[in-house]
């Protein structure tokens, strides 16, 4: 049975050995894994396809963005996975990454009495202003004298995530022993006697409805041995997946948050020196959390992290954006940048009770769509065998 409600007899079909959905961070840690598995020291296929008979083995990745290194998000890390994948590791090879100089994690007061705080909340606070000269609070900010250890990346990189997929792209291709295809979007999963047998390509030339148009052709059926689901948090293919096989029990995917981010350039007489990590907490509400990441040439990422059950009807992400950026505290700093891009983002925050089946009868599921911690988002997944329980979890962010 497929999930997909367009049926065409006519459909063309395509025999692979591993079919893989989306393009993200995790899933270029798995293809880097695989591919140096798949060829021999000298450069040679080390296995023969079992699709293709006599040719090398055939992985193909699909992504639905038109790039394969997409978004504006920026990430801080201690990159000691990244350093096993790549032990001849440069950073100067990745663009927008350098190595992490300065931490700080700053508690923001409310300079303007906008945010919604509790008595206890504003009874400290007014503690904290009455200290200020002692304790060191400066334009309504108080930098805090240590780091929480899940915080600190010392030794780490900062990086654009977006560049940091197009390298880790750059560096598979040359391998040749995967194919990755940008701008072809998945449908749905095939999904036959409880079985996943592959994925549909999304249909070309179709109305708002999903009915057939003018240059209408429908999609490719990749049917492979190994179907792997990287598409995020709420991507198309996982969604169906969970859909059709449930969640375990006592597991959910209810709790959500979004990203609010920006990358901006800084002016050139900005005191922020590349490699710069601040992450902030307290204002514009108590819950939300902000972050700034330097790059080399004066670039930096920006955002904030708005949980779903933060229950404020008239305030949006993009607003609370606007409030968090224009604190004194940040916006000496950004008052003269010019922007470059914007954008959100949707954050699994169920945590490990938000985890799926990770693998099932053909198919196996990687990265966000995995449920993985919102900390440990930059996340690869490899299994040691067809049958194995156990999973080795190779974390690129820690």
């Amino acid at each position: 049975m497929s999930i997909n409600p367009v049926a065409v007899s006519d459909r063309v079909s395509l025999e692979v050995d591993i079919a893989c959905v989306g393009f993200g961070p995790a899933m270029g840690g798995f293809l880097t894994t695989l591919a140096r598995g798949l060829l021999s020291p000298d450069g040679t296929p080390a296995v023969e396809s079992a699709a293709m008979p006599g040719l090398p083995p055939q992985v193909v990745c699909y992504e639905r963005a038109d790039d394969l290194g997409f978004g504006v998000s920026g990430v801080v890390t201690r990159a000691r996975g990244i350093r096993e994948s790549f032990p001849d590791l440069d950073a100067n090879q990745i663009p927008l990454a350098t190595g992490v100089t300065v931490e700080q994690v700053v508690y923001l007061l409310d300079p303007i009495g906008a945010s919604r705080r509790s008595p206890t909340l504003r009874a400290a606070d007014a503690v904290l202003r009455g200290l200020g000269r002692l304790l060191g609070v400066r334009h309504h900010a108080l930098p805090l004298p240590w780091i929480p250890p899940f915080l600190s990346k010392h030794g780490g990189l900062v990086m654009s995530l977006g560049q940091f997929n197009q390298w880790v792209a750059s560096q598979l291709m040359t391998t040749g022993a995967v194919q990755l295809w940008p701008a072809t979007p998945v449908s749905a999963p095939l999904i036959e006697d409880g079985r996943v047998v592959g994925v549909r390509l999304a249909d070309q030339g179709v109305d708002k409805k999903g009915h057939p148009d003018a240059g209408y052709m429908p999609g490719m059926d990749i049917r492979a041995a190994l179907t792997v689901v990287g598409d995020g948090p709420v991507g198309a293919v996982g969604q169906q997946l969970d859909a059709h096989f449930g969640m375990p029990d006592e597991h959910h995917q209810r709790d959500w948050a979004v990203g609010m981010k920006m990358v901006v350039d800084l002016p050139p007489d900005c005191a922020l020196q590349a490699g710069t990590v601040l992450h902030t907490l307290g204002y514009p509400e108590p819950e939300i959390f902000g972050f700034l990441y330097v790059y080399p040439d004066n670039v930096a990422s920006l955002g904030i992290f708005v949980p779903s059950w933060f229950d404020s009807p008239v305030r949006t992400a993009y607003r609370y954006m606007q409030h968090w950026m224009q604190h004194p505290y940040l916006w000496k700093h950004l008052s003269a940048a010019s922007l470059r891009s914007w954008g959100a983002k949707s954050l699994q925050e169920s945590g490990w009770r938000g985890e799926p089946y990770l693998a099932g009868d053909g198919y196996a599921r990687i990265g966000e769509g995995s449920a993985v911690p919102t900390c440990s988002r930059v996340r690869a997944w490899t299994r040691p065998g067809p049958r194995a329980r156990s999973w080795v979890k190779r974390c690129l962010s820690c």
